[in-house]
């Protein structure tokens, strides 16, 4: 198998301002609701259920993955929110965390 090699920024690894619970999980569990949605995206009420966060725990997330290239945001006409989407490069994450995690087992 493989071995892909993926660089988590230094904005992930060294950021003192996260607490308790390891970043990675938070990540992987916001990025794997977001997948889970077949490419729909989710609102941040539902991300925020879904990796269990308050709401400044989820901006802070929210803004840090935008701001890496993991997630991107679109205007929902529906429901007149911003909707969260996966680029390809969250995406990849998560298949190397889904893989890693197969491994581990």
């Amino acid at each position: 198998m493989e071995r892909i090699k993926f660089r988590i920024s230094s904005s992930l690894r060294n950021s003192r301002e996260f607490k308790y619970r390891d970043r990675v999980s938070i990540i992987s569990d916001i990025l794997m609701c977001i997948k889970n949605s077949s490419g729909k995206g989710k609102k941040k009420t539902q991300i925020m259920q879904s990796a269990n966060l308050n709401y400044g725990q989820v901006n802070k997330y929210l803004a840090l993955l935008i701001s890496n290239g993991y997630l991107k945001t679109e205007h929902a006409e529906i429901h007149r929110r911003l909707i969260y989407i996966a680029t390809s490069k969250g995406l990849d994450f998560v298949r190397i965390l889904e893989a890693e995690n197969l491994m581990l087992r």
